[in-house]
């Protein structure tokens, strides 16, 4: 019986396997195989687990069924380690270990709430409907983050334990290979891995433009970063500058190359942490918190790093002793802002922009990969609010505008789905722009919208001269006193 019913399983697999291949199957029927697929995906991981487990206690293994995992089911060590972990954890947690059985929680979220569950306590994440009820929808990538967050705010010191072990972990070391060539290796804690991360992105950019420029009026992009006024900056500068680009011959540089020559220009000292003409900082690390966190009032508020994770309250109470504060002011979950009548962001929109969305919509890059993203064009609605902005990656960018990928909402978050096969693209978008008339919502219109103007002519005079573009500012309210000057 037992062999029957496995040879009957793998037969139905490959005929599934088989009619998938042929090209058969419509769109809507194949979608629906790899959502049933994903059940079976999971019930597997939690079979060969369980097994493994059985197996390694009747004989006696000691490492709890970790070789029998590697051996019989083609785990690496560490995946057979994390699966084991899981299994032991979901022991504990009753109502957890029946969704994972019914193929409800992929093995990939499962591993990450038996994490939880360890720096936690295993009743209260078994006890999380919320937490379980996320694990069920959200891909692993996206998971993560949000039991990142959630663990912080349960534990006892809000993660600090865990930030400083991070931090005792960090290390850079060098070394020259047999040919010459100097390699890097290190770990960085979260903190100054953002900080380091947001500086390399921000120079590769620049550097990235200059190349653009050099190819477009025909010189060299070394010479390009050497351009200067005779005699500006300390001697030696230029030919400095001029090694950050490619020597004479050299073909266009990657982006892993930019990357490479954007360290060595921020070693020697002469990039400076500017913002560019977007309003979109070189380098800067974003931390947002509830106000609460700041005072110490709700120690358990929300207190990361977009992009990159939750930060303990502690960690946010060093930086903020030496870093500019914004207050942003929330509602409902919902930040609210004045939008500016400019096409590009402004640098206050790009920092509420990271604080909602985190990063690319659509794949999760970190923010300092993103673009601004008008959902309806800005060509239409002539407006750069921040509720007609979405953060995307440019490939995700390059879907929106090429291949009709459309911005919709999902739990009340901005995402990316794919264009409906059923509806032809609107040949009226701008610049291919697709847009989800049932689930993306529409900017609410401004409370004081501003008549477009004849750019030929001069602009009127405003309250604040130093930002010509922006409407008048709307009457303020009591900010805490914490952002007072």
């Amino acid at each position: 019986m037992f062999t029957e019913t496995v040879e009957c399983v793998d037969k139905d697999l490959a005929r599934l396997l088989e009619t998938a291949r042929s090209g058969e199957l419509p769109v809507a029927r194949l979608k629906d195989l790899i959502a049933a697929s994903r059940s079976w995906e999971a019930k597997v991981a939690a079979l060969q687990t369980d097994v493994a487990r059985l197996i390694a206690a009747r004989e006696r293994h000691g490492d709890g069924g970790a070789s029998v995992l590697r051996n019989q089911a083609g785990k690496s060590k560490l995946q057979a380690r994390r699966s084991l972990g899981a299994a032991e954890a979901l022991d504990e947690m009753p109502g957890l270990r029946s969704a994972v059985d019914s193929g409800e929680v992929p093995l990939a979220n499962a591993e990450r709430l038996a994490d939880a569950a360890r720096r936690t306590n295993p009743e209260t994440v078994d006890s999380a409907t919320d937490l379980v009820a996320m694990a069920k929808e959200l891909p692993p990538d996206r998971f993560a983050r949000e039991i990142g967050a959630w663990t912080q705010r349960h534990q006892i010191d809000h993660g600090h334990d865990d930030w400083l072990n991070k931090r005792r972990r960090r290390y850079l070391r060098t070394w020259k290979q047999q040919d010459g060539m100097v390699r890097l290796d290190g770990l960085l804690d979260p903190e100054t891995g953002t900080r380091i991360c947001s500086r390399l992105e921000g120079t590769a950019e620049e550097l990235r433009r200059q190349d653009q420029q050099a190819a477009r009026t025909g010189n060299s992009p070394a010479a390009s970063a050497s351009d200067g006024p005779a005699g500006d900056g300390p001697a030696g500068s230029q030919g400095s500058a001029a090694a950050s680009g490619p020597v004479g011959g050299e073909e266009t540089r990657s982006w892993d190359q930019l990357r490479a020559d954007a360290l060595d220009l921020l070693t020697s000292g002469e990039a400076k942490d500017r913002g560019s003409s977007s309003g979109r900082p070189k380098a800067e690390v974003i931390v947002v918190a509830d106000i609460g966190v700041l005072t110490g009032d709700n120690p358990a508020g929300r207190c990361e790093i977009p992009g990159t994770g939750p930060v303990p309250p502690a960690v946010l109470q060093r930086i903020a002793c030496d870093a500019q504060l914004t207050g942003l002011i929330f509602a409902d979950g919902k930040p609210l802002y004045h939008g500016a009548t400019v096409r590009t962001a402004t640098t206050k929109q790009w920092r509420a922009l990271i604080a909602r969305d985190g990063g690319c919509i659509g794949c999760g890059a970190e923010p300092n990969r993103c673009h601004a993203h008008h959902v309806i064009p800005y060509a239409q609605s002539r407006r750069t609010d921040i509720e007609n902005l979405v953060l995307v990656c440019w490939r995700c960018h390059h879907n929106i505008h090429d291949h009709h990928w459309q911005v919709t909402h999902q739990n009340g978050k901005p995402a990316l789905k794919p264009p409906d096969p059923q509806t032809p693209p609107n040949p009226a978008d701008e610049g291919g722009h697709s847009h989800s008339s049932g689930n993306a919502r529409r900017p609410r219109p401004s409370r004081s919208p501003q008549p477009t103007r004849d750019r030929t002519r001069p602009a009127p005079s405003r309250p604040n001269p130093g930002h010509p573009a922006s409407s008048p500012d709307p009457p303020r309210q009591p900010a805490p006193a914490l952002f007072n000057p």
